[in-house]
């Protein structure tokens, strides 16, 4: 295997679990309004929430006018979110749409449940904790929700980029020499992990960095992206890399 220097970690779904957080979000806009929760109504809030991304265009994120207009689409895509939610749930004590997607942004960033095993895993690897890499988060996202939900994994982070401060998105490759040049790194020092083949893998591969699919899920890669490394928990990356 390769001597690396530098890991660099996608967020959400690899170190921080999004759905746990947007769940606790929804938890509390609805009492908010008044109205108690089931796991089954949050269940249909979480299945609109992908529909209405995937609407957006966000899950698109090879698509040029998506890259451009990324970070308004993330904040916007909330009002439609909220108006189909008001539809199958309609509120006691009401709140706007659009205050309530500004209350659900501010929720996020005091969310930060973690992936199975993730601090076991940095604190193995993390320069600070006595490992030998030094470890950076490369995220697409706000920089307010991103910085907030990795608040108690920081001690372990040498440095983070979120696509919002950085100006580009995942996967374009400006975004992963951007990281390069900050670093002072080669290509050859650094892996990728992530669970996105689209976004992580093939940012990487596009700039010539090696990669680790964190395929949770265990689906079958039908694309053409083939990363370096496949694992199916955080965990397993221990075996390959100590």
């Amino acid at each position: 295997m390769k001597k690396y220097k530098y890991l660099i970690f996608d967020a959400d779904h690899t170190l921080i679990d999004f759905a746990a957080d947007e769940r606790e979000a929804f938890k509390r806009i609805f009492a908010e309004c008044g109205m108690a929760t089931s796991g089954e109504m949050l269940d249909r809030c979480r299945a609109l929430s992908e529909k209405t991304w995937d609407d957006a265009g966000l899950s698109d994120v090879d698509d040029e006018r998506i890259q451009r207009t990324y970070h308004d689409l993330y904040r916007s895509h909330l009002d439609l979110l909220f108006t189909r939610i008001y539809r199958e749930f309609p509120p006691v004590r009401p709140i706007s749409p659009r205050e309530a997607g500004e209350k659900f942004l501010r929720y996020l960033e005091d969310g930060g449940a973690q992936v199975k095993d993730a601090e076991k895993v940095l604190s193995a690897l993390a320069e600070p904790s006595g490992g030998q890499y030094r470890i950076c988060v490369a995220t697409n996202g706000l920089h307010s929700i991103q910085t907030g939900r990795l608040r108690a994994l920081e001690k372990y982070i040498y440095k983070l980029y979120i696509s919002e401060d950085v100006g580009v998105i995942k996967p374009l490759s400006t975004f992963f020499f951007r990281v390069l040049s900050d670093l002072n790194a080669e290509k050859s020092e650094c892996l990728m992990i992530g669970d996105s083949l689209q976004s992580d893998i093939a940012g990487a591969e596009g700039a010539g960095i090696d990669s680790c699919w964190l395929n949770a899920e265990r689906k079958e890669n039908r694309s053409d992206v083939k990363p370096d490394y496949e694992i199916f928990s955080l965990k397993e990356l221990l075996d390959i890399l100590c």
